[in-house]
């Protein structure tokens, strides 16, 4: 039956050349979607440091300047400071959405002190951290949305959680109502029916909040199809202040 419809899509001469890998891997392409190429748009400058002997990525995008603001990245529970631009390229999508906030991760986040250490670190490296945004995949997914409810509004503009492994009874909707958040997963993903509860929650209490159930699964090939919808999203947010006090203009092309 694989065998079959591998065949009808043109690929399973390739894959039965590749053996049981290829077939596999050519199976998951048809159920859950390939993994898309990475912009072409060359990434800005990666800074690379550790704090506490955690490594600190930075991606900071091209053509950008002064105190730009930061997202703070939250790997899933197999990855690490690297993850976001080696699995996820997220520099190069960065640098071809022309976004002007940088991008900051950390090894081993739920043991690191974020607010406490990191935030003060990014401070110093020369990024605007007064408000700041959060994203995060599957568990980092989870710590994104209960960071972002633990610090509020005042130290948060938005909150990207992707298939975030935390029920819809257990999420802090109530405390993310002032908050922007986009949250969004793949239709195969087990964490889909969980992400739409809590959408639809998030929306009833009157929150900005946008995403979906879309095409995929709990897999890479999702999580970066979803990246230019969640990085315009994190765009519109994460340069404006508190209400009724403006837009930041930092971070403005040179």
């Amino acid at each position: 039956m694989v065998a079959g419809g591998l065949a009808l899509l043109g690929i399973g001469g390739v894959a039965a050349l590749a053996g049981p890998e290829g077939v596999r891997k050519a199976y998951g392409q048809i159920r859950c979607g390939r993994m898309p190429d990475p912009p072409e748009a060359p990434p800005g400058t990666l800074q690379r440091s550790t704090l506490d002997e955690r490594r600190v990525v930075i991606g900071i995008p091209p053509g950008t300047r002064g105190r730009i603001p930061v997202l703070v990245m939250l790997h899933g529970a197999a990855g690490d400071a690297l993850t976001p631009f080696e699995m996820y390229a997220v520099d190069r999508y960065l640098a071809a959405g022309g976004a002007r906030f940088a991008v900051a991760s950390i090894d081993d986040w739920p043991s690191a002190d974020v607010a406490g250490e990191l935030l003060p670190y990014l401070d110093d490296c020369g990024l605007d951290t007064e408000r700041i945004g959060l994203m995060g995949w599957s568990a980092g997914g989870a710590g994104a949305l209960r960071l972002a409810a633990e610090l509020g509004e005042e130290k948060v503009a938005v909150v990207v959680a992707v298939a975030p492994a935390v029920t819809a009874a257990q999420a802090p909707l109530r405390e993310l109502v002032d908050i922007p958040v986009w949250l969004g997963c793949g239709d195969r993903d087990g964490w889909a029916k969980q992400t739409e509860t809590m959408l639809k929650g998030l929306k009833a209490l009157g929150a900005t909040a946008e995403g979906g159930i879309s095409d995929g699964c709990h897999n890479a090939a999702y999580r970066r199809r979803v990246l230019p919808e969640q990085f315009a999203f994190v765009s519109r947010h994460i340069h404006l202040r508190r209400a009724g006090t403006g837009a930041e203009n930092a971070g403005e092309s040179e």
